[in-house]
Order: C-alpha cells, then structure tokens, then sequence
C-alpha cells in the first residue's frame, strides 16, 4: 500500500529543508509527528511518535534513517529496524523538497508500505492516514512560509 501527497510551498528548498530535518522543533509545528528523537544521518536510528487523533499518541518502533540527503534534499527512514517484524508490516516513510521557482517548492510526502498485513490493515486507513500527511504538509507550508524563505 502506498500513499503519496505533495503541496506547494512559498520559501526556497533550503528553508523548507531546514524545517524539516530540525526534530527538535516538531512539536511546534508537526501535528503528524510530534516528536522524533535521533539525528537524520544514514545509518542512524529515530524514535518517533505518530498522533492519529487529538490525544492518541503513540510511539513507532525505532526505525533506521535511510537517507538523509541535504543536496538533494531527501529524507528516508524505514521502520521499524526490528528483526521479523519489518516482515509482518514496514513502512518506508519519505520526504522530498523540490525547488519549483524562485522561492518556491515543491514538498513531496508520503510511505510505502510492506509486509504481510500490509494489504490486510492498512487500506481501511489509507484515507485517514492520506489526510494527516496533507495536515502535516500544510503545518509545514504555514511554517516554512512564517519564516519568509
């Protein structure tokens, strides 16, 4: 299963990726995840919390950090990096920032997901779970655009 969103944003790429990759200041911002603990470096490990609904919080096993590209402005971590269980459902979550003008790009959000269940569990939640990306990206673009890139 998969889902993908996109949204336009009026500040540069860099902006927008600094946003991004400061996990320290999500829960200013991030209604989607409000907290990330860990460094975007490959290789490394993040915990982070995904809120599904005002007040349900919950927390996502560790997941590795694939790619962390600030040139071409990708971050990729695949979850969780726990043994067997990425064989019973994984997701590879992933931003992209694109310029698209002069102070203008495009922020590409989404995750495909793997594993046994996961035809079987998620396409009752793509809708929702498509929704909380796009109120993710819009918290995003309100950010990156307060910021005047």
């Amino acid at each position: 299963m998969q889902i993908h969103t996109e949204i336009e944003i009026r500040a540069t790429a860099d902006t927008v990726w600094n946003v991004l990759i400061d996990f320290p200041r999500y829960p200013e911002w991030n209604p989607l995840i409000p907290r990330i603990e860990g460094m975007a470096y490959p290789g490394e490990k993040i915990s982070l919390w995904l809120r599904l609904a005002e007040g349900l919080e919950f927390p996502i096993p560790p997941c590795e950090v694939l790619q962390a590209n600030s040139t071409q402005r990708e971050l990729r971590w695949r979850g969780p990096a726990l043994p067997l269980l990425d064989q019973i459902l994984c997701g590879e979550h992933y931003f992209m920032v694109q310029s698209a003008g002069e102070k203008i790009s495009r922020f590409v959000h989404g995750e495909n997901f793997t594993g046994m269940l996961a035809d079987l569990l998620l396409p009752p939640l793509q809708q929702r779970l498509t929704d909380l990306y796009s109120e993710m990206n819009r918290a995003l673009r309100a950010r990156c655009e307060g910021r005047s890139g």
